[in-house]
């Protein structure tokens, strides 16, 4: 008695930490009850992105982005680590990734990003699975839902890259911060779901927190965004969903005006971006995604309006205000043009409005940067894929407008149970 006690413990704790290896000893444990158990153990994967990039641009497109006339600096992460792929190869960071069914109540999920030479927790996240009236609560750190690109993590992409609006306005990392979500699935014929959430208020580009003096110290949560996604029940291999979104939080600022490595004034008010995003599918029903399509659009325009809380160089212009206004959209389609291989093409343009209101009074319009991109892929399975990709950009820089030619080959498996993407 006393042995079969100790097997029993030891083959539950197997299945709780180990997953696979409890089907070798399933025997000592009541069939029914190894059941119940195996719906909470964690499904563990990992994603291997390996790619190549090269481009014919001075200092390297990386390096370009950041100097787009209108959208600013991105701003630095402490080590002068300068975002954006480098020239020859490039190990986007392995995703490490958890998630179980915890209880009846909730599910949780985390993914680490480990590159070679950090790691960081990309998402965290804590989600309910029994309220009711259609409600449920998200927590934790997550990316946000709003749009079509934001929510997906970079093994989605149907291109290497992310869109150039989404990369100038959100930074390299998107919308990804600590905060709740609380969204609604209306009980409607057609599918329909709207959300809001807030957050923490930490991102690269779009909403900085300094919060050291002169910049006043903001409390968080410091950014609220709000979406809604529709899709209309479409007949036969058909579906289309198309969503609005529009956010607002604080954001502050530091810049050198005279170029002597310190700051010398700093900004301090609100950055708010709205737009809208359409999906289209069509399931040809074929082996391995021939014929299949699917095309998407996504509009992206952002305000800020900062006051000028600080300027050791002019400070007769305290108290004035800075205005910038940028948009931007892409247009992308993929065709499955045999088993397993795809055709895809991206059309995207970046400030048709770019204009900036100094304080100073001079008011300031930029250019229209553009970008044009093909790729094809080929999916030995649904744990592996091999990407080319090329794209012909022209930028309006703050030197002038630059030109570059950019290629990618990229080389990426899935390892281990991953759960199944949204639409």
């Amino acid at each position: 008695m006393r042995t079969a006690h100790w097997v029993t413990i030891l083959t539950l704790a197997s299945m709780v930490l180990g997953g696979r290896a409890v089907r070798s000893q399933a025997p000592s444990v009541p069939a029914a009850f190894r059941r119940s158990l195996q719906a909470f153990n964690p499904d563990v994967s990992a994603i291997v992105d390996l790619y190549y990039h090269a481009d014919d641009s001075r200092e390297g497109v990386g390096h370009l982005l950041e100097e787009i006339a209108g959208f600013g600096h991105a701003h630095d992460d402490g080590d002068g680590h300068r975002h954006g792929p480098e020239e020859g190869f490039n190990l986007r960071h392995v995703e490490l990734y958890v998630s179980a069914d915890v209880d009846p109540y909730f599910k949780g999920s985390a993914i680490a990003a480990v590159d070679v030479h950090e790691a960081e927790l990309e998402t965290a996240e804590i989600e309910t699975t029994a309220l009711p009236w259609g409600l449920k609560l998200r927590g934790g750190k997550f990316y946000s839902d709003f749009g079509r690109i934001n929510p997906q993590h970079s093994h989605q992409w149907d291109f290497v890259d992310r869109p150039l609006i989404h990369r100038l306005a959100l930074g390299d990392h998107g919308l990804n911060d600590i905060g709740l979500q609380l969204t609604w699935l209306a009980p409607t014929p057609f599918y329909l779901l709207a959300g809001v959430e807030a957050f923490q208020g930490d991102n690269e580009a779009m909403f900085a927190h300094r919060g050291e003096q002169p910049l006043p110290s903001r409390e968080g949560p410091r950014v609220g965004v709000g979406w809604l996604k529709a899709g209309p029940s479409l007949e036969g291999p058909h579906a289309l969903q198309f969503g609005v979104f529009g956010a607002v939080g604080r954001h502050q600022e530091e810049h050198d005006g005279d170029g002597d490595g310190e700051p010398d004034h700093w900004l301090d008010g609100e950055n708010a971006f709205w737009g809208g995003d359409l999906v289209y599918k069509y399931d040809a029903s074929r082996p391995n995604g021939e014929g299949d399509f699917v095309a998407q659009a996504e509009y992206f325009r952002r305000r800020k309006d900062l006051d000028l809380v600080a300027h050791d160089l002019r400070p007769d212009l305290v108290g004035r205000v800075r205005t910038d206004e940028q948009d931007g959209y892409y247009v992308q389609a993929v065709y499955g043009v045999a088993p397993r291989w795809r055709l895809g093409a991206r059309w995207e343009q970046a400030g048709l409005i770019n204009e900036s209101e100094l304080p100073n009074g001079a008011r300031e319009s930029f250019g229209v940067s553009h970008r044009a991109s093909l790729m094809v892929d080929f999916t030995p399975s649904e744990f592996s894929r091999i990407r080319l990709q090329v794209a012909r950009g022209s930028y309006a820089t703050e030197e002038g407008r630059e030109e570059a030619f950019e290629v990618w080959a990229q080389w990426m498996i899935s390892i281990g149970a991953h759960g199944a993407h949204k639409f």
